[in-house]
């Protein structure tokens, strides 16, 4: 066998047994590799329990009608609303609205319903 074939394969026996190769890290990432077919659904049922604090934008209260479900937010662009500044939301639960006054800084999750938006998530951030 010539040396430079010899070389080779040591060097793939190398790669293939090291342990960074054997990584369940880097066998996710692989076309292919364990856990990106099996069990799909119960990896995305997964995701959906986990609350996302990314998805959560910022803002300032300008005003809560308690009564009405209704909060003014003051907010910088958002994905679904990217020309950002002052808006009123209806609230999906009014009872997220007890503690909060004009001034409170929040962090929220606003999603679409029919022509409108809905903040789904409200959260003191002060």
């Amino acid at each position: 066998m010539s040396k430079s074939l010899l070389t080779l394969c040591a060097a793939l026996a190398a790669v293939v047994f090291s342990p960074v190769a054997a990584s369940p890290v880097w066998a996710m990432s692989l076309p292919g590799g364990p856990g990106l077919h099996d069990d799909d659904d119960d990896a995305a049922q997964r995701a959906a329990d986990i609350p996302n604090d990314a998805r959560l934008a910022s803002g300032r209260i300008v005003a809560v009608d308690k009564s009405a479900g209704r909060v003014t937010i003051d907010y910088r662009p958002l994905p679904l609303l990217p020309e950002g500044g002052v808006r009123v939301f209806a609230v999906e639960d009014p009872a997220s609205l007890k503690d909060l006054g004009p001034g409170d800084r929040v962090r929220f999750e606003v999603e679409r319903d029919g022509r409108g938006f809905i903040v789904t998530r409200l959260e003191n951030s002060n």
